[in-house]
């Protein structure tokens, strides 16, 4: 009965530490998309056709359900239609909800569009940050899987 009793305690604790272990990750992986995007804005220009196109790529972690860590059920980076930056939010398989913001425009696969990056799955995921131009011939950060 004791050991029963001393398990039923303890599980909250086990569940809330590996929200917090996935949290961390998660949140350190939207801290290197943010850093990347912003060097590329403050340091890159956009090259001509023909030639290479400036870029950073980064891994995404999003963990799988384990004993130490919650699984991550859903990952968006929404571009602002209006503003500079990017809003981002992923949600936990225990419904834990987090939002960060980028500070940098990121869009999906088109510099004229502006749809959101969304990724699915569990594991590292490599994500190409590239320096293009949109329609107005503004620099804007377009988000490809590497």
């Amino acid at each position: 009965m004791l050991t029963i009793a001393l398990l039923a305690i303890s599980i909250p604790a086990i569940d809330r530490g590996a929200t917090m272990n996935s949290e961390r990750q998660v949140d350190a992986s939207l801290a290197e998309i943010d850093d990347e995007a912003t060097s590329l804005i403050e340091n890159e220009e956009t090259t001509p056709d023909g030639h290479p196109d400036p870029q950073r790529v980064v891994e995404v972690t999003l963990p799988r359900s384990t004993l130490t860590s919650e699984g991550v059920d859903h990952f968006e980076l929404v571009p602002h239609e209006n503003g500079n930056y990017t809003h981002a939010r992923y949600v936990l398989e225990d419904g834990t909800t987090r939002e960060e913001v980028i500070s940098e425009k990121i869009v999906w696969n088109d510099p004229d569009g502006n749809e959101p990056t969304e990724l699915g799955g569990t594991g590292d995921q490599r994500l190409a940050l590239v320096l293009l131009e949109d329609e107005r011939g503004e620099p804007i950060i377009v988000a490809r899987r590497v």
